[in-house]
């Protein structure tokens, strides 16, 4: 169990008293997310954010609140961040594919919103760094997962995680969704 000095301590910025924090729930947070997906690839890389979170926020934390609040919150959060992104996608498949079913042409004002966004989106890109580009690039582009980036550029999926994290917060911010 952890204890109030510890998370006193990474509310200060002490790194052992987080990676006491991390070892101790990291479990925890995993079958919590585990028990509501059923998907080992997005528990880990929810868990992985969770803890990237926590860490970002430890200056805004109060310590007389229990440390199992904040992270279980965090990464409650993140999964409802992640269907609602996920439903988004799936009706726009789905939109796309009864499109293409019923043999329906596209108007050109379609065309041309769809390509205006995607211009949008590729002018913003450009302003990123080129790794941070890349790694986005292969998770949304591609479908890589985070271990098969971080394998394949021989960095960390923490690194990967937060490079995409970071990527997708700068693309809110630019197109204000």
């Amino acid at each position: 169990m952890c204890k109030n000095t510890d998370i006193e301590l990474f509310i200060s910025g002490d790194r052992q008293s987080f990676e006491k924090i991390y070892n101790y729930y990291v479990g925890k947070t995993y079958n919590f997310l585990y028990t509501l997906t059923h998907d080992t690839n997005l528990s880990k890389d929810l868990t992985q954010n969770t803890f990237l979170q926590l860490w970002n926020a430890k200056e805004h934390l109060d310590a007389s609140c229990e440390i199992s609040n904040y992270i279980f919150t965090i990464a409650k959060n993140l999964l409802y961040r992640e269907n609602r992104t996920r439903n988004i996608y799936n009706r726009y498949f789905d939109f796309v594919m009864n499109t293409q079913n019923k043999e329906v042409e596209p108007s050109i004002d379609d065309d041309l919103s769809r390509e205006m966004i995607e211009k949008r989106i590729l002018s913003l890109l450009a302003l990123l760094p080129e790794s941070r580009r890349r790694i986005f690039m292969m998770r949304w582009s591609e479908g890589m997962s985070n271990k098969e980036i971080a394998q394949k550029l021989s960095i960390s999926e923490k690194t990967v995680s937060t490079q995409i994290h970071r990527v997708v917060e700068f693309l809110k911010v630019k197109i204000a969704l």
